[in-house]
């Protein structure tokens, strides 16, 4: 948690910018939450949908919805909406205005991950330490994006 779905036209990202966009995710979450970043799942969806806004095509729009976990200040879920925006429209080379972002907050007890109930915000170490030694291991190898 969270899971970002990024939903797009098929072809208007390429794989390297899936990549540098779901690594900017990632790490602008753990540097706005505190969170670690094993925390963070990116899932691009290109779908060959038809969308319109106004009753007019829209073909350049990138879609980002986000469950997030409850406990996040309005600062922060303001932080992270606008550094979203700044940096997929940077890495995507489509404009901002074209770039939408919804954050959709959950409790925690109402999602598993791991197999495991999720934590409340601001308890992750706690509920890491509780975690089979394999995952442990697992997370503890994972590097920061830098």
């Amino acid at each position: 948690m969270p899971t970002y779905r990024i939903t797009t036209k098929p072809n208007l990202l390429n794989d390297g910018q899936k990549d540098e966009i779901a690594k900017f995710i990632t790490k602008t979450y753990t540097q706005i939450t505190g969170a670690p970043n094993y925390f963070a799942q990116v899932i691009f969806d290109e779908t060959d949908y038809r969308r319109y806004v106004g009753g007019i095509p829209s073909n350049s729009q990138i879609w980002i919805h986000a469950d997030i976990r409850s406990g996040r200040t309005k600062e922060q879920r303001t932080e992270l909406i606008t550094a979203i925006i700044e940096g997929v429209s940077k890495l995507s080379n489509v404009s901002a205005h074209d770039i939408w972002v919804y954050l959709n907050i959950m409790e925690p007890t109402n999602m598993a991950e791991f197999g495991q109930i999720l934590p409340q915000a601001g308890e992750e170490q706690a509920w890491f330490d509780k975690l089979p030694e394999e995952l442990q291991r697992k997370f503890s190898t994972m590097e920061p994006i830098e």
